[in-house]
């Protein structure tokens, strides 16, 4: 799952929001450490958990298969980011709090709390309110843009070419069947945290 699907399984707490974004913006943040505070831990730990769980969902398995010809090792990373989307387009099924509202208590949360993270974290977090990020995953526009901000630190990173943006087409193409994938799986990853909850 990527940002958004964090921060809804998320407690809301300041330490749970950051934590369960803390491995996705912070390059290198493996298992929590002792050297974050224990709400962090726990957070980055949730965070790990679903990513596990979610990598072998059979339902996202047969979504990564929708798209793997023609994206490889990409394709979970963009089916992430394309369940974002269905999750913002549904918001108000999963969630009592209209998504406007609850993308600027997190913002806000983060911005009140940055002695809870890292110092790389910060200035991404700060980024990512400037340029409200999490209002992005809304639109099929918006995933556009937030495919070509990983791209181009793909390409940093691997000192290659990168252009996830092109997988828009695929997510036009599949549209129907990914929606329909999401609404399958992410109840049951919902149920996975709470059953799992410590």
């Amino acid at each position: 799952m990527n940002f958004l699907a964090h921060l809804y399984l998320a407690e809301d707490s300041p330490g749970s929001l950051i934590g369960n974004l803390l491995p996705d913006l912070v390059r290198g943040v493996g298992p929590p450490t002792d050297e974050l505070d224990p709400a962090v831990r726990a957070g980055a730990a949730l965070h790990h958990r679903v990513d596990i769980y979610t990598d072998r969902h059979p339902v996202f398995r047969e979504s990564k298969g929708r798209i793997r010809g023609r994206h490889g090792i990409f394709s979970g990373i963009l089916i992430d980011v394309f369940y974002d989307h269905f999750l913002s387009v549904s918001w108000d099924r999963y969630h009592s709090d209209p998504l406007p509202q609850f993308i600027a208590h997190v913002y806000q949360t983060f911005a009140d709390h940055t002695h809870l993270m890292p110092p790389p974290m910060r200035w991404v977090t700060e980024r990512m309110a400037a340029q409200d990020w999490l209002s992005s995953y809304g639109s099929v526009e918006g995933i556009g843009l937030i495919l070509e901000r990983m791209s181009r630190r793909f390409r940093a990173r691997f000192e290659r070419n990168v252009d996830l943006a092109v997988a828009v087409v695929d997510l036009e193409q599949h549209y129907d069947a990914l929606q329909r994938d999401f609404s399958v799986f992410f109840p049951d990853l919902v149920a996975e945290v709470g059953a799992t909850a410590p």
